[in-house]
């Protein structure tokens, strides 16, 4: 008997309505999903659970997968605005697209409160030496951003911030 645990499940539903593509996941197509569990550091049980709420919504239809997520950020902040940037030297959310699931030559995107996205191939992972390939675009992605409260600004206390993605087939 194996002692490795198996990841958390999620049942992905299709939509009869797109969603709204808005970045607010309130409503509309989006109440017909469940949130994921909240996210957890990517050692599991060897590190603490964040202290912040991150999760996710997700649901397809013949077009698209639409991913939709929750970042609580009571100072929500993004300086960086060009296409391609190292993203997450911001708050982001990081989305791993591993087609054959061999933890390589997977695609990352990268998404900020600003709404900027890096979109990268990677050969092989960073741990083993792999280059990140800028020069692959996500042909087609559509994205918007939602913040609940007021962006760069410390003078305040902030929710967090939303985003959708969808992400044609």
């Amino acid at each position: 008997m194996t002692t490795e645990k198996l990841p958390r499940g999620y049942l992905c539903r299709m939509t009869p309505t797109p969603p709204a593509m808005d970045g607010d996941l309130d409503g509309g197509a989006w109440a017909r999903a469940p949130w994921t569990k909240p996210f957890r550091d990517i050692e599991g049980d060897l590190k603490p659970d964040p202290p912040l709420l991150t999760h996710a919504k997700m649901l397809w239809d013949h077009k698209n997968l639409y991913i939709g997520a929750w970042l609580q950020e009571p100072n929500v902040w993004g300086t960086l605005t060009e296409h391609d940037c190292v993203i997450f030297q911001d708050n982001d959310f990081e989305l791993f697209i591993d087609p054959d699931g061999d933890h390589h030559n997977y695609f990352e995107l990268e998404f900020n409160a600003l709404n900027t996205l890096w979109d990268l191939r990677l050969p092989k992972p960073y741990r083993d030496g792999g280059p990140a390939l800028n020069e692959w675009e996500a042909e087609g992605i559509r994205h918007s951003v939602h913040v609940r409260g007021t962006l760069n600004d410390p003078t305040d206390t902030d929710e967090g911030w939303s985003l959708e993605i969808a992400i044609p087939w």
